[in-house]
């Protein structure tokens, strides 16, 4: 385990130890996290299970330095399948949070995403969508009108930069 004086180390130790203590007292390593995932299907070497458990044997500064932890899709599978309600989605966004925090290095259309939201309220304007009979529909089939910014804009977009503030504090 890490130890040091600093904030960004103190929560490696606190992320470490939680993740040391989750998957030694209830993780019995049946993949199903795994065999859930989608981006496991699709990217060779993206496991979540293999992630959760290189955290917990402290390997945490190597799994930062890759691009695993930006590779997921958030769709929480791993979390909905796993028998011991283990939430490799949870580590793997607190691995992104302290890897921001750390100033490491993240994709480069995470700032089109922020931005997106801090500029319109959405992170892009949507243009089509399959239905479940596979047609593709869009707002003007639809007959939607566009989308709108959110009334209080200026309220969203400055709660959500204090949000950033403070999370990089």
């Amino acid at each position: 385990m890490i130890s040091s004086d600093t904030e960004a180390d103190s929560e490696i130790w606190a992320l470490e130890e939680a993740v040391w203590r989750m998957h030694s007292e209830v993780c019995d390593q049946c993949g199903k996290c795994s065999s859930a995932c989608p981006v496991s299907k699709e990217i060779e070497g993206f496991n979540p299970r293999q992630l959760v458990t290189r955290i917990a044997l402290g390997h945490i500064n190597e799994v930062l330095d890759e691009d695993a932890i930006w590779t997921c899709t958030t769709c929480l599978k791993c979390r909905e399948r796993c028998p011991e309600e283990i939430s490799p989605y949870n580590i793997i966004l607190a691995l992104r949070n302290l890897a921001y925090r750390m100033g490491l290095n993240y994709p480069i259309g995470y700032d089109d995403f922020i931005n997106g939201i801090l500029e319109r309220g959405y992170i892009s304007s949507p243009h089509s969508v399959r239905t479940r009979t596979g047609e593709r529909v869009t707002r003007i089939t639809l007959e939607l009108p566009e989308p709108s910014v959110p009334m209080k804009m200026n309220a969203f977009k400055g709660n959500l930069e204090e949000i950033l503030r403070v999370g990089s504090d």
